[in-house]
């Protein structure tokens, strides 16, 4: 082989090494005399900020101090009709469904009719009234100085006994008035229609077009449901630190409704061995409804005063453990581990920090995460 071509190559070959070399000493010299934000200090676990990497963050410190926090009971529970809100549809004569007008979970209002029915009971009731009627009204025409008082008192009686026979049995005052108006004994067929008595959603429809109903049966519910009802589940020695009142933040979905305890329970479910309160909450948009399963978390009449920080400000290390970033000296953080307690109301119950000390409230994954990327830098 040519030895010129060989001193070419050999040339050639030492100009890529030292072009190589040349290139990778300007990059380390780059890297190292870069300007950094922020850095570690020789500290162990200590970062420092400069103001605007601390202001940009969002960082706030605390003084550690003692606080009065409300524990918080935490129980299951299922959304129930408010009783207060609710009526019972029902008759007090046996009847035949001759029509339903609503259907279960419509919403209706006052005054809407719900169901027509017939009964044979009713048809003598509406027939006895028309007789009535007429008899009072030839007697009250004729007056007291015709007709003996006794026979005056006995008509207007048996009208009036009449009337609110037929008012009881499910007759309105205006069926009762426009039937009384015609006077035509074809009008008195037992038939008559139940009405809404308030504004509200249709519940628990037992009956269907057809069905011969007994006295005292419910046929259906009408519920206002701008209110509602929890029964949450406790165990017994959780209970004597629920009081009548206290705040209750009820909780599905990703939403939280707060509403109060209004009774609690004094007798156990054999069952669960558990005892109920019943928790009422403002449903508004009708959000809630009977039937669905809640969390319902309690502020309970019990107080504790502990050193606690925000849940936010706690961080996960490497050993498993938890700890929190202090300020040693302004833009000066040090991770210290601590020992979480418990955790009441989002805050943590910490040991192993003396009173006093200044905490990293907000902003705490910055500072973290500024450790963790100078550590990983360093390495």
């Amino acid at each position: 082989m040519d030895i010129k071509l060989l001193g070419r190559q050999y040339l050639k070959l030492i100009i890529s090494i030292l072009s190589i070399v040349l290139i990778g000493s300007f990059i380390f010299l780059y890297l190292y005399h870069a300007p950094k934000n922020n850095e570690v200090s020789q500290e162990k676990n200590v970062v420092v900020l400069k103001p605007e990497s601390a202001k940009m963050a969002g960082i706030e410190v605390t003084a550690l101090t003692p606080q009065v926090l409300t524990e918080l009971i935490s129980a299951p529970g299922e959304v129930i009709p408010n009783a207060n809100l609710m009526t019972k549809i029902t008759t007090r004569i046996s009847a035949q469904v001759e029509k339903l007008f609503v259907q279960e979970g419509e919403h209706v209002k006052v005054g809407q009719p719900l169901i027509q029915l017939s009964s044979v009971e009713m048809a003598k009731t509406q027939g006895d009234l028309l007789l009535a009627a007429q008899e009072w009204m030839r007697t009250k025409n004729l007056g007291k100085d015709a007709v003996s008082a006794k026979r005056y008192s006995e008509a207007q009686v048996v009208y009036q006994r009449a009337y609110s026979t037929a008012l009881a049995y499910g007759m309105t005052e205006d069926e009762i008035n426009n039937l009384l108006t015609l006077q035509k004994p074809s009008q008195a067929n037992g038939e008559f229609k139940i009405f809404s008595p308030r504004e509200g959603v249709i519940l628990n429809l037992n009956v269907a077009d057809g069905e011969l109903t007994e006295s005292g049966k419910v046929l259906l519910e009408v519920v206002e449901e701008k209110t509602v009802w929890i029964e949450a589940k406790l165990s017994p020695d959780l209970v004597g630190s629920v009081r009548v009142g206290d705040v209750v933040y009820v909780t599905t979905n990703d939403r939280t409704i707060t509403g109060y305890v209004t009774q609690i329970y004094h007798q156990l479910d054999e069952t669960t061995r558990t005892r109920a309160i019943r928790i009422e909450a403002p449903n508004l948009d009708d959000f809630l409804h009977p039937g669905q399963f809640v969390n319902a978390q309690i502020e309970s009449s019990h107080t504790t005063s502990s050193l606690a920080v925000p849940v936010d400000a706690l961080m996960r290390v490497a050993d498993g453990g938890w700890a929190i970033y202090i300020e040693k000296q302004p833009g000066h953080f040090q991770q210290v581990e601590v020992k979480i307690l418990e955790i009441i109301n989002n805050q943590a119950v910490i040991e192993g920090i003396p009173l006093g000390t200044r905490v990293v409230t907000k902003g705490a994954f910055f500072v973290h995460a500024e450790l963790n990327k100078s550590a990983f830098d360093t390495d």
